[in-house]
């Protein structure tokens, strides 16, 4: 199956049985994210589990145009507006918006089902990602209609599924009937000033309260629903938030045989 986007793999050292496909940040790229010092010390960890990183296309950044010391393009899941990030009815009416969004999501839709085509269970695979990439990753999770785990740091809602038009829930005409017994794991730092800790705590309250999908603070790692995480940093990967990741991981893709 040919995908629409290049990526870098970390290849799994024993049989492989399962998948994790990560999307990075604004401005990353795969390469970066797969060459992180603690995500191949997850990797060795957990060696039946190939991880992919998709590269997002260049797009232009609507809130870097005016600011000089940016690049007016950067890889990117979706536009940025403003920042820091909000949630504004201002998204609502820009057809480009949602049209990015939806883009993404059919990009990441690809690279679950190349997975599935090559022999892996659709239990067997958990999508992820971090900041946009963890905005992109959620969006696509929810509506994936197999058995998909996710992982999200820094990560939020993106207006595209908050939005109501119509008295119609976009996100509801693509929720996955799994959408509120699949684990997912949710970190974000309070210190972060680029996606703000009450945007994504705001953002899973939503899942919560409009899509019926448990969620808390205090819901345990890898039990159905959300648990969502917090640590006192800014817009990064904590140590601990890392090894809260592993642990997640090895519970919902334990090794097999």
């Amino acid at each position: 199956m040919s995908l629409p986007l290049t990526f870098v793999t970390i290849t799994p050292k024993t049989k492989h049985t399962a998948t994790v496909i990560f999307a990075h940040g604004l401005g990353d790229n795969g390469l970066e994210f797969s060459n992180n010092k603690e995500m191949r010390m997850i990797a060795s960890q957990l060696p039946h589990i190939k991880w992919v990183f998709p590269n997002a296309p260049e797009r232009s950044i609507t809130a870097w145009k005016e600011d000089p010391r940016r690049q007016r393009s950067a890889r990117g899941w979706l536009d940025v507006l403003r920042e820091p990030l909000v949630y504004s009815s201002e998204h609502d009416d820009i057809e480009e918006y949602d049209e990015g969004i939806m883009q993404s999501v059919k990009h990441l839709d690809a690279f679950i089902q190349s997975e599935i085509n090559s022999g892996i269970s659709q239990g067997r695979i958990v999508l992820g990602g971090f900041g946009q990439g963890g905005a992109i990753s959620l969006i696509t999770g929810l509506g994936w209609w197999l058995e998909v785990g996710r992982c999200h740091m820094s990560g939020w809602l993106a207006p595209h599924a908050r939005k109501i038009q119509k008295g119609e829930r976009k996100l509801s005409n693509r929720l996955s009937m799994h959408a509120s017994t699949i684990p997912v794991f949710w970190g974000h730092g309070v210190q972060n000033e680029s996606v703000t800790w009450g945007l994504s705590w705001e953002s899973a309250k939503f899942i919560g309260d409009e899509l019926d999908v448990r969620y808390g603070q205090y819901t345990k790692v890898g039990d159905p629903g959300v648990s969502f995480m917090s640590y006192g940093i800014a817009h990064w990967m904590a140590e601990s938030e890392m090894e809260d990741l592993r642990f997640f991981l090895k519970k919902v893709l334990p090794l097999e045989g």
